[in-house]
């Protein structure tokens, strides 16, 4: 079975997303290894409740995500 939002998310987001990610990939400000579907995963990925932890841990996780783009 199919799921409308998702689909939706990679036919809109994902062009729009791996336009600038490439954009930014050129100026160097982030990794050019990370394409539009592996952030786009990523993000879904930290929208989901992991069991014992409360927000703080979800915010940790985005900073991560975030940081880990980035060249250093």
């Amino acid at each position: 079975m199919r799921h409308p939002l998702p689909d939706y998310f990679r036919e809109r987001l994902g062009p729009a997303l791996g336009t600038l990610l490439t954009a930014a990939a050129a100026d160097g400000a982030v990794r050019p290894d990370v394409g539009a579907q592996d952030l786009l995963y990523a993000v879904a990925l930290l929208c989901q409740p992991v069991p014992g932890q409360g927000p703080e841990y979800g915010r940790r996780m985005v900073s991560v995500l975030v940081d880990g783009l980035r060249i250093m």
